[in-house]
């Protein structure tokens, strides 16, 4: 069967090709078996994982620099929670950053020198005295998840890319327009621009904002105003379940957000933000309703990513403001086990993504790979199901909130279309699948195989025949 190519409105192009080549920690089951798969990896200049979620651990609990020092205590050891808000270093990567228990907190994020875990921006300490990529490593990270995107009948993406390594955004584009100019990349990207404010002010001086190269295209600003529900650093009005003085974190003091959010807005540049705490969700909407009833520039694409505590009253405010939701139904594959640990009975009022599509808010799907799956199909089960994928026991979640297969295709294809800043599908850039999806049931929605992705009428993937 033919269906339009898939748009992803959010996700991390780069990242997804980096994480490739790092160890994959998604479907480890305790701490000990991360320490079993990374001592292997004790020869490398530095070890690299990435997936690992303490709900889905039989440990129950974060991951600490004394385990990662079980691995190596000579080689810097660097573990990415699933999330990607959270990371947990030996102590040799602490002595790399020159991190002592004496370094200041960094605002808008925190660590513990003690258990070697840090959070938002305080990521950045590591980050930037990590070994530097060079040139032909974006180039193998870029193509390599081109190949991915292909396999998985996506053919444009909005993508956050700036932010993954301590690089400038220069680079990047130069990277990938030569990845363009060479035809070892395909997929069209629409840049999710993720700049703090001086670099923004340089983006914008140099002429860069809302500028096309072919089929590289820089689109709106993106902004992280919090962390995620799972590493417990989602901004939220009431505190975690337990943790009567825990709210997570706040990247953005209100009077900073509105200066990153009003200098794009009013320089005709729309704005993605990443909320995904309730409290979060009013700094942001504050934020850009302030911002666009002050340059009264109400014709835009400004959008929320995440929205997952969105409440009635913000999604009512999102409506009359045209502000979209870029959401991702896949979440629910992980989230549906933490809800209650982390949020209790406010659980009951979250995730409502059918309520945003039925009150006219342009909602997008995406799925914020490498955080989750790229596969389209499963993001479309969660959608229409409200149920995990890897804990298929579970009940599912808010149930009403569940999207028809009909409207859940559309979230994919034509309401994306505005977050890569196109007005009409390609009829150029379609797949081939192995069935019918109406004629499945949801269970079997998951095993649909893409047989081949065309982009602009050429073949640029073939499901190869298995013996």
């Amino acid at each position: 069967m033919k269906l339009p190519g898939f748009i992803d409105s959010h996700l991390h192009v780069l990242g997804l090709g980096y994480a490739s080549f790092n160890i994959d920690l998604t479907n480890v089951k305790s701490i000990k078996e991360i320490i079993d798969i990374a001592k292997p990896n004790s020869k490398q200049n530095i070890i690299i994982g990435r997936g690992w979620n303490q709900s889905a651990l039989l440990d129950k609990r974060m991951l600490t620099k004394i385990d990662l020092n079980a691995i190596s205590s000579d080689i810097p050891i660097v573990m990415v929670r699933v999330c990607g808000h959270v990371i947990t270093v030996n102590d040799r990567m602490l002595e790399l950053a020159n991190i002592t228990r004496e370094t200041s907190q960094i605002e808008g994020g925190s660590f513990d020198f003690t258990t070697g875990i840090f959070s938002e921006n305080a990521l950045s300490l590591i980050y930037e005295a990590m070994p530097k990529h060079s040139e032909e490593d974006l180039e193998r990270y870029i193509i390599k998840a081109n190949k991915l995107l292909l396999q998985n009948g996506i053919t444009e993406v909005a993508s956050d890319d700036f932010c993954i390594f301590p690089i400038p955004f220069e680079e990047v584009i130069d990277v990938i327009n030569n990845l363009y100019s060479k035809n070892k990349i395909q997929v069209k990207i629409t840049e999710q621009v993720n700049l703090p404010y001086n670099e923004l002010k340089r983006f914008i001086n140099k002429g860069f904002v809302n500028k096309t190269f072919g089929n590289y295209k820089m689109g709106p600003l993106k902004i992280l105003s919090d962390g995620s529900l799972g590493g417990k650093t989602a901004f939220l009005s009431k505190p975690y379940e337990g943790e009567p003085n825990n709210f997570g974190i706040n990247t953005y003091s209100n009077s900073e957000l509105f200066e990153l959010v009003n200098l794009a807005n009013s320089n005709n540049m729309d704005v993605v933000i990443h909320a995904i705490g309730d409290e979060a969700m009013t700094q942001s909407l504050n934020a850009l309703t302030k911002s666009i009833d002050l340059t009264g520039r109400y014709n835009h694409n400004h959008a929320i990513i995440h929205a997952q505590l969105a409440s009635k009253e913000h999604i009512d405010i999102m409506s009359r403001y045209n502000i979209g939701a870029i959401i991702q139904p896949i979440f629910l594959n992980s989230d549906i086990k933490i809800i209650d640990s982390r949020i209790g009975s406010r659980g009951q009022k979250s995730y409502l993504f059918k309520t945003m599509f039925n009150s006219g808010i342009n909602v997008g799907f995406s799925t914020d790979s490498p955080i989750e799956p790229l596969n389209p199909f499963m993001n479309i089960y969660c959608a229409i199901s409200r149920k995990s994928i890897k804990n298929p026991e579970l009940m599912p979640f808010n149930e009403e909130e569940g999207f028809n297969l009909e409207d859940a295709l559309k979230c994919y294809t034509t309401n994306n279309l505005s977050f890569i800043y196109k007005d009409v599908i390609s009829a150029n850039d379609y797949i081939i699948i192995d069935r019918n999806p109406y004629e499945c049931s949801t269970e079997e929605l998951v095993d649909i195989k893409i047989l081949e992705t065309y982009i602009d009428k050429k073949l640029v993937y073939k499901l190869q025949a298995t013996k």
